[in-house]
């Protein structure tokens, strides 16, 4: 007769495991960052790649097809904003300007509020900007390393999406032959994440186009400049859940405060990105996305705070369906259906 496990060695091991898979996160995202990413487009990819060899495509030029028609889009993309951000460069020395006015004015003030001269406060300045160079010297090296390791790694990444797509067959048939005599699940699960993560990457390019639209028309209405430019940033960056679309917005705040006369530019502004945010979180996010990636805002945040710690912004852009993935395998395993239930939004368990 099997006897049930003590609690604290099942929590002991829990501890552990979890410890283990941090390790394996924070050491391993060199290849495990570019494998997610590739993952998802291959998953996304994979209706149009089906759709091509229904019309008596053979795989391979399928696979090709789909690959190439994503990243000719994405450089479309690149093309046009990059276009919208020279415009916007053209305008720096304007804003030098605004920014030596807006500099004049702070320094006035200090001195009548604090009573500290000019000269002291430039000398600070040029401490604190010193202090930060020299800082700035120590992290080239590491931000070179980075720069190299992200343009290798997109350079890889259309492979990886190829193999990944190409060998499908194959990664199901070798869970079939790890889980014997368990075929149903191994199918329920794969097609389940395949629809999962489907759902939720075409839900939050159609949110991410749809913010698009909102943004361009108001700040259009409040006749701001490089209204394509602003519009997309934040909507793309609104893919970063809670917080992503208050960042994105920044860039056209700022511009509406170096560039207009009135203070009521900057402040429609901010008016703009409010309504959009209300409107993207409690009408377009839900209703688009769906109940399918249907994880409660605290696991969401959670996965967001430790995405961003352990791999930088991707972690923040990746961590949350990955969560999602997560809550969808442990709803189908009868012994992981707790957990599901805690990572939902549902009181009612099922």
């Amino acid at each position: 007769m099997n006897r049930p496990y003590p609690l604290w060695l099942k929590g002991t091991t829990l501890l552990l495991g979890v410890i283990l898979i941090f390790i394996i996160l924070i050491h391993g995202k060199f290849i495990l960052m570019p494998l997610t990413y590739a993952a998802l487009i291959a998953m996304l990819l994979e209706p149009l790649s089906q759709r091509l060899e229904r019309l008596k495509l053979n795989r391979i030029a399928a696979i090709l097809i789909s690959i190439v028609l994503v990243f000719v889009i994405l450089l479309g993309i690149i093309s046009l904003l990059s276009m919208q951000l020279v415009q916007f460069a053209d305008r720096l020395p304007e804003a030098n300007q605004k920014i030596q006015a807006v500099s004049s004015d702070i320094l006035q003030f200090m001195e009548a509020t604090f009573n500290v001269s000019p000269s002291r406060q430039l000398e600070y300045l040029e401490q604190g900007l010193s202090a930060m160079i020299n800082k700035s010297g120590q992290y080239m090296s590491t931000a070179l390393g980075a720069t190299t390791s992200v343009f290798t790694t997109l350079g890889l990444l259309p492979f990886f999406v190829f193999f990944m797509m190409y060998y499908k067959e194959m990664y199901r048939t070798f869970l079939h032959k790890l889980m014997q005599n368990n075929n149903k699940l191994v199918n329920d699960v794969i097609d389940g994440i395949q629809g999962v993560t489907q759902n939720y990457i075409i839900g939050m390019l159609t949110v991410i186009t749809l913010l698009a639209v909102l943004n361009a028309i108001g700040l259009w209405i409040l006749g701001m400049e490089h209204v394509l430019f602003f519009a997309a940033f934040a909507a793309i960056l609104a893919i970063i859940p809670y917080v992503g679309i208050i960042i994105g917005s920044l860039p056209a705040i700022i511009f509406a405060l170096l560039f207009t006369e009135s203070l009521w530019n900057p402040v429609g502004v901010i008016a703009v990105f409010a309504v959009v945010q209300f409107l993207e979180g409690n009408f377009i996010t839900p209703n688009i996305v769906g109940s399918r990636v249907s994880i409660n805002p605290m696991v969401a945040l959670l996965a967001l705070l430790i995405g961003g710690e352990l791999w930088g912004i991707s972690g923040m852009i990746l961590f949350v369906p990955i969560v999602g993935v997560l809550k969808h395998l442990f709803d189908q395993v009868e012994s992981l259906k707790p957990l599901g239930y805690l990572f939902g939004d549902s009181r009612e368990y099922s």
